[in-house]
C-alpha cells in the first residue's frame, strides 16, 4: 500500500505523489534558471543545489516545490542548478539533524515550520504554501460520508476522534486545541481510518484530492462539512553555514511575489483544489498553533497568505 506522507518531507507532514509532469516540463521547471526570460546573466560554475528525489517520496506538490524553488534561483539572478538525488529517501529528521549540523546530502529541503525546527536549521520565512497546508479538511470512510454532517461547534467536533501520525506536527496542534487524536504510522493511518480506528483523517486541502485518486482502492469519501484552520507555513530550510543561500533565495522569492509570478505558479497548481475545498461554505474552526511563538510568521505581510 502506497503511504500517506505528511508535509513531505514525512508539506513529509504525510501524503501521495501529484500526477507527474511530462519529462519535458520537468527539465523546463529543474532549469527555469537558465531560461531567455532571465533578467540577470548567470555566471558559469553554478551551485548545486540537492534536493530529495521528488517522486521517490510520493509527495503529492512535488511538482510545484521544484518549480518554486526554481523560480527563486531564477529571480535572485544567482548561479544555481538544482540537482536531484537519485538514493533511497532521507526520513524528514534526519534531514533535519544532518541540516543542523551543517552535513548531509541535501542542501535544501522543505517542512512545515515550528520554533523547535527553527532552532537548528536556517529557514527561509516566505511561505512557500502560503499557509495554505494549515487548511484541512477530513477523510471519512465512505460508508459514513455523513457521519459528522451535524457538527456546529469545536466542541461537537471534540466527540469525534481524528487520525494523525506519531511524529506529526498536526498531532501536537490538534490535541492542545482540545481534539482528540488516534496515532499511527505514515503507512498505516488509511487502513485504519478504513478498519474505523478513528472517525476522521484531516489532510491538507493541497493534497487531499490527490491522495483521493491515487488511493481509490480504500473507499475514501472526502467530508464537507468544516475545514480546519492554524497558523503554519511551509518553508524551506537550509544548514545554518548556508546564510548566503538563504539571503539569496529569500531575494529571489521576493521578486517572484513582487512582480505576481509566484502566485501565477500557486494558482496554476492548486486553483483547482480552491474551488473544491469550497471553504466559504464550510464551518472553519480556527485553531491555536503551539508550536509557533507569536508573531514569528510574517502574518503582516498579506501578500504571503491565502485567504479563502
Amino acid at each position: 500500500m502506497k503511504s500517506f506522507t505528511q508535509t513531505r518531507p514525512e508539506w513529509r507532514e504525510k501524503f501521495t505523489s501529484f500526477p507527474k509532469l511530462s519529462a519535458c516540463m520537468l527539465l523546463a521547471s529543474l532549469c527555469a534558471w537558465s531560461s531567455a526570460e532571465t533578467a540577470v546573466p548567470l555566471p558559469p560554475n553554478p551551485q548545486r543545489l540537492r534536493i530529495q528525489d521528488l517522486e521517490k517520496t510520493h509527495d503529492p506538490i512535488a511538482a510545484y516545490v521544484v518549480e518554486i524553488l526554481a523560480l527563486a534561483i531564477k529571480k535572485s539572478g544567482e548561479a544555481y542548478v538544482i540537482e536531484k538525488l537519485s538514493g533511497a529517501p532521507v526520513p524528514q529528521a534526519r534531514q533535519i539533524v544532518d541540516l543542523s549540523h551543517n552535513r548531509g546530502d541535501l542542501d535544501v529541503i522543505w517542512t512545515m515550520t515550528s520554533d523547535e525546527r527553527e532552532a537548528q536549521i536556517l529557514p527561509i520565512r516566505i511561505p512557500i504554501d502560503k499557509g495554505f497546508f494549515g487548511w484541512r479538511i477530513a477523510f471519512v470512510n465512505a460508508d459514513q460520508a455523513n457521519l459528522l454532517q451535524s457538527i456546529k461547534t469545536k466542541a461537537d467536533l471534540a466527540k469525534f476522534k481524528a487520525g494523525q501520525g506519531y511524529l506529526w506536527p498536526d498531532t501536537d496542534i490538534l490535541r492542545s486545541n482540545g481534539l482528540p487524536v488516534v496515532t499511527g504510522s505514515d503507512e498505516s493511518l488509511p487502513s485504519m481510518l478504513k478498519a474505523k480506528r478513528f472517525d476522521y483523517f484531516p489532510r491538507p486541502v493541497i493534497a487531499i484530492w490527490t491522495e483521493q485518486k491515487n488511493h481509490s482502492e480504500l473507499n475514501l469519501a472526502i467530508d464537507t462539512t468544516f475545514v480546519l484552520h492554524y497558523p503554519t507555513a511551509f518553508y524551506f530550510f537550509v544548514a545554518p553555514n548556508q546564510k548566503k543561500l538563504a539571503q539569496d533565495l529569500t531575494k529571489g522569492l521576493d521578486r517572484a511575489i513582487a512582480d505576481g509570478s509566484f502566485d501565477a505558479v500557486f494558482n496554476k497548481y492548486f486553483q483547482t483544489f480552491i474551488k473544491q475545498a469550497d471553504i466559504k461554505n464550510r464551518l472553519i474552526f480556527d485553531l491555536n498553533n503551539p508550536l509557533i511563538k507569536a508573531g514569528s510568521l510574517p502574518l503582516n505581510r498579506a501578500k504571503l497568505w491565502f485567504r479563502p
